[in-house]
């Protein structure tokens, strides 16, 4: 009879490591960064968003939608362009040396520069960038039972910053002008806010919930003006 009470209590204990365990394994560490710059009004982006929506079936790789606003005053605009999606775009040219922006664009690992809608050259690069060596900074991204994220920040000393992404995972879209009018378009992790926090130094940092949660977070550590990306996590 003394050990009665003590049931419950062990069958929630079981159940919050059960909950928390399963909230750390939603979290992931992805070795490929991919950043697809895009936009509803531009008729050769849909391919590019369907790639990225299979991609994001690979838990290596961490895909990403920005949608620049360049396209918004041609008829239709886009419900998630922002300019600092197109400023990101813009750094990327200067930093990768290119004369010009465009849609759809593919960034890798912030190093190199594909069309995002080429099936082969962007799984190629995807190849040859799981082969390299893992990134030298590590993120652990954990939720908190209070839907607060911890992120632990390790790694050497190096130049570089710290970007928070959040996401809509997934959205459906009816377009009505522009190029793609008439189409209902599916688009996946879709840039919502992008903000730095800071520059890197190992540590905690605390971050808010998810607004929604149909939505993600992604953390990068990426050197200096848009370069290579050092280390990354998402949730």
């Amino acid at each position: 009879m003394n050990g009665s009470p003590r049931l419950p209590a062990a069958r929630w204990l079981v159940a919050a490591l059960f909950s928390l365990l399963a909230q750390a394994a939603s979290a992931s560490t992805p070795r490929v960064v991919l950043e697809l710059f895009t936009s509803q009004g531009c008729s050769s982006c849909p391919p590019a968003d369907a790639l990225v929506g299979r991609l994001t079936a690979d838990p290596s790789v961490l895909a990403l939608s920005l949608h620049v606003n360049y396209w918004d005053d041609l008829g239709w605009k886009d419900t998630f362009s922002s300019d600092a999606a197109t400023e990101r775009q813009y750094a990327y040219a200067r930093s990768l040396g290119e004369r010009t922006v465009f849609t759809p664009q593919l960034v890798v690992n912030g190093a190199q520069s594909v069309v995002g809608s080429q099936g082969g050259a962007v799984q190629h690069a995807v190849e040859i960038s799981s082969r390299d060596a893992p990134f030298p900074v590590r993120l652990d991204l954990a939720r908190q039972p209070d839907g607060h994220f911890t992120l632990n920040l390790t790694g050497p000393k190096v130049s570089a910053d710290v970007w928070e992404l959040r996401y809509v995972r997934r959205a459906v879209t009816q377009i009505h002008n522009g190029e793609n009018g008439g189409r209902t378009l599916e688009t996946y992790n879709n840039v919502t806010e992008l903000r730095r926090l800071g520059a890197f130094t190992p540590g905690i940092l605390n971050l808010p919930p998810l607004k929604s949660p149909e939505d993600g977070v992604a953390v990068l550590v990426q050197a200096p003006r848009a370069g290579k990306v050092l280390g990354a996590a998402a949730y």
